[in-house]
């Protein structure tokens, strides 16, 4: 193999690992051994364990962000777009991504290489977010004042309650999404309803 398959070999390993095992219980040995490479040869592409974490989650989330982009293309209207943004994102979307999501920021606060991992890709999909609100104000459809702010808050609440239904929370799934549909057409100057 050339050494950038080799490398995309080994993070194909390691994501299929943490999908697996989850993050605190993937070690390099294991990842070594799906690739069927030496422990040596990993860390000859990846220099420590953190590094190939970071690495496996930075392809995941950048892979996920690559398709909203597609998708985002291919429907110019911004609250068609603010519904792909929510919808799957939201409570009860896409479950096994979250799994992922979370165990990476969980590991964050252990790990800084992680963590800038983690930050680069926040921000990255808030500019998404931001996108969409700026379009939506520029057609008239939204009247959103601070649009970095709010991409925050929509951002901040699809991800918490989505922690909260993974996690056992108390509040029904429907609950949670009407609170964020709610919260985000407030933000955005929408009609209540409209995202319903």
């Amino acid at each position: 193999m050339q050494p950038e398959q080799r490398r995309a070999a080994i993070l194909d390993a390691a994501v299929a690992e943490i999908t697996e095992r989850g993050f605190a219980r993937t070690a390099s040995r294991h990842v070594a051994a799906r690739a069927g490479v030496t422990h040596g040869l990993l860390h000859h592409y990846f220099p420590d364990h953190d590094s190939l974490l970071a690495a496996a989650f930075e392809r995941v989330a950048l892979e996920e962000m690559d398709e909203v982009r597609d998708t985002l293309a291919s429907d110019r209207d911004p609250l068609a777009q603010l519904r792909e943004l929510t919808e799957p994102y939201g409570p009860g979307g896409g479950e096994s991504a979250y799994r992922f999501w979370f165990e990476a920021w969980s590991e964050a606060a252990h790990s800084p290489v992680l963590r800038r991992t983690s930050e680069r890709v926040a921000k990255a999909w808030h500019e998404l977010v931001v996108g969409v609100i700026e379009r939506g104000n520029a057609t008239g459809v939204f009247r959103c004042a601070a649009p970095h702010e709010a991409a925050w808050i929509v951002v901040a609440l699809c991800d918490a309650y989505a922690l909260h239904s993974q996690t056992g929370a108390g509040v029904a799934l429907h609950e949670m999404a009407s609170v964020t549909r709610r919260i985000t057409e407030r933000e955005l100057g929408l009609e209540p309803g409209t995202l319903a």
